[in-house]
Formats: C-alpha cells, sequence, structure tokens
C-alpha cells in the first residue's frame, strides 16, 4: 500500500504588488510562483533562504 502525503501543495503562488504612487506603472514581485510540492510521513523538509526573504 502506498502512503498518502501529510502535506500537498500545488501551484503555490505569491505575488506582492510594489507600485509606488498614483500614477505608476504597475509592478508586481513574483515570489513563489507555480511550486508544488508532497510531504510523506517521516520525511523531512527544510525551507532555506536570505534573512528578511519572506520564507515565513
Amino acid at each position: 500500500m502506498s502512503e498518502k502525503p501529510i502535506l500537498s501543495v500545488s501551484h503555490l503562488k505569491t505575488y506582492f504588488d510594489v507600485t509606488k504612487g498614483l500614477f505608476s506603472k504597475k509592478q508586481v514581485v513574483k515570489a513563489v510562483d507555480d511550486v508544488s510540492f508532497d510531504i510523506m510521513p517521516n520525511e523531512t523538509f527544510g525551507l532555506v533562504g536570505e534573512s528578511g526573504c519572506g520564507k515565513t
């Protein structure tokens, strides 16, 4: 019998609007774009990145 994931994430996207001013062209930062993963029982998952890069 195959195990089911304890956490499954599909096509995760997080975008931030960084436009400044009323008449500025819209600017968007794609912090996370189309990320998918499964965490299986007894598996360890680590997320690594610079301080202040938005891991939380």
